[in-house]
């Protein structure tokens, strides 16, 4: 046997033995990578030479702001597929390694709208239903989702209630409550947090206070510092009023 035919098929069997990616069919459910962005679509990276992407208002808030940015990871379904083109439907989304640290408040939503119901974020302050309380923590489902992949848990250590505090009483089954997503992990397991709303709303008020104070403290157009007392409005002299004392008395007699 030649040496060249020898290569040829070792080469073979070596390409043989190596599994082909499959290419993603209906229904298919899969972690995809965001990595640009169009006018009317949302494109991820799914490997190879397959082009996947959302609608770009699947992936809208109320407000029109986009959720999701360069590098986001997106739990999405397969809706549609012709081999190179691949239209995605997005579950929840993850953020990316390098948007930050989720419960230091980096990354913050109100729950969006999406065409098959809300559309789960780290970060996002949700509102929901208690279904069941353990002394490990309080499951929630969120509003607008059905079964487990909107069933979240809130840890103990989350709750904000005293340590060795009756979490059975403080959380009836069925009432309401609010919570903020913490994590979703890739299987879609979602962990939830009371304590994390506190932590934010402090936040939000400290942001606000430091910038109303920033902005006393502006520089006038001439460049010269702001003077305090110029920039509160001058009280005037108050007008005298008659309340009826005795020297009003004799002025009338």
């Amino acid at each position: 046997m030649a040496k060249d035919d020898s290569f040829a098929a070792l080469f073979e069997t070596s390409q043989q033995g190596k599994a082909r990616p499959m290419r993603p069919r209906k229904g298919d459910r899969m972690e995809v990578k965001v990595v640009a962005f169009s006018r009317d679509a949302v494109f991820v990276d799914l490997g190879g030479k397959q082009e996947g992407f959302f609608d770009r208002s699947d992936l809208v808030a109320q407000d029109g702001s986009l959720m999701v940015q360069e590098g986001a990871l997106v739990n999405a379904v397969v809706v549609d597929s012709d081999g190179e083109r691949v239209k995605l439907s997005p579950v929840f989304v993850r953020q990316a390694p390098s948007a930050g640290v989720i419960e230091d408040g980096d990354q913050v939503f109100s729950i969006p709208r999406a065409k098959s119901g809300p559309l789960l974020l780290e970060g996002a302050h949700v509102r929901g239903t208690v279904t069941g309380v353990e002394r490990y923590g309080v499951f929630v489902q969120i509003a607008g989702t059905q079964g487990r992949n909107g069933r979240g848990l809130v840890p103990t250590i989350e709750t904000g209630t005293p340590r060795g505090a009756d979490l059975k009483k403080l959380f009836a089954v069925g009432s309401e409550v609010e919570a903020k997503i913490l994590a979703i992990q890739e299987d879609g397991k979602i962990r939830l947090s009371f304590k994390a709303l506190t932590i934010d709303a402090e936040r939000a008020q400290y942001e606000a206070f430091s910038s109303g104070n920033q902005a006393e403290a502006a520089p006038a157009a001439d460049g010269k510092p702001a003077d305090p007392k110029a920039a509160k409005p001058k009280a005037g002299k108050p007008e005298p009023r008659n309340f009826g004392t005795l020297g009003d008395l004799f002025k009338k007699k």
